[in-house]
């Protein structure tokens, strides 16, 4: 039970900054490599502003992240680059501004934000601490209605429609720009509340962004382009593979095998016949419509 508990609370951290990177990409096709520092600058509101509840610290820190993502989107990603990659390096860009930032503002020291629910749960006989808990079903439910707005509500229909052919939505009276900084800003707000709503149980310093955008990416890489929900079943699978090594191993060896067995699994994945192969798994699983 208490590893089941970890591997809730990982995947909410997980899969807020996957879902969110996943809904910029499914808009803008950019892989938005800033999105772990996103979730610093939340840390950082958490951890700075003490002198509110911590509810209101959460809040205040996606308020003031909307006007900046809003920049971010219409001075740096409004028009496309010559490729893929050099969008992906503004993006990166972007994320060494932040922590360079934060490093001049508050120097590398890490920060520790207190918990604003203390002490412990007993679940069916495991006693498992109660803010890792109230943080795991919060991001859970948030990610729970962000798919629900995506596949359910105009909204998310509308999305979906730009990111699979813009110019076709365009002529059906969707204006994509307006969507496309409506999609940046949503993803980069998911990785700003998954900074804030974690930090209690982060290590709050300018380069904790690096160490949150390696699993991502991981997530990403593994789900299929502009699908949210295999953004959120691949997240789901590295949160429980990163939990189980750590149960098992040593945090040292844990993560070195960690990376071993992510690259590994990306490398068979980028081969030809595992891809058909794959290909021909989900159409054999996918019912037929009528």
């Amino acid at each position: 039970m208490d590893v089941l508990l970890a591997i809730v609370g990982q995947f909410g951290l997980y899969g807020l900054l996957t879902l969110g990177v996943a809904i910029i990409f499914a808009a803008l096709r950019v892989v938005n490599l800033a999105q772990g520092d996103l979730a610093m600058t939340g840390a950082y509101v958490a951890a700075t502003v003490t002198g509110a509840a911590f509810g209101w610290r959460v809040l205040l820190a996606l308020v003031l992240c909307v006007l900046p993502l809003m920049v971010i989107e219409r001075a740096l990603l409004r028009r496309p680059l010559a490729d893929g990659l050099a969008t992906m390096l503004v993006t990166w860009g972007v994320g060494m501004a932040l922590r360079q930032g934060a490093e001049l503002l508050f120097t590398s020291t890490s920060r520790s934000v207190a918990d604003p629910v203390g002490g412990t749960v007993e679940l069916l006989g495991t006693s498992y601490p109660a803010y890792r808990l109230v943080a795991g079903l919060v991001a859970v439910v948030v990610i729970g209605v962000v798919l629900l707005v995506t596949y359910r509500t105009g909204w998310g229909l509308t999305l979906r429609a730009v990111a699979d052919n813009p110019t076709m939505a365009a002529l059906l009276g969707t204006d994509p720009r307006r969507m496309r900084i409506a999609a940046f800003v949503a993803g980069g707000l998911l990785a700003v509340l998954a900074g804030a709503l974690y930090s209690p149980l982060l290590a709050v310093n300018p380069t904790m962004g690096f160490g949150l955008l390696v699993p991502m990416f991981f997530a990403l890489l593994f789900s299929r382009p502009g699908a949210l929900g295999s953004a959120v079943a691949a997240a789901f699978l590295v949160a429980a593979l990163a939990v189980l090594l750590r149960t098992w191993l040593t945090d040292t060896l844990a993560d070195v095998l960690f990376y071993i067995v992510v690259i590994g699994t990306a490398a068979l994945r980028s081969r030809s016949h595992v891809r058909r192969l794959l290909s021909w798994s989900r159409r054999i699983l996918t019912p037929a419509r009528p």
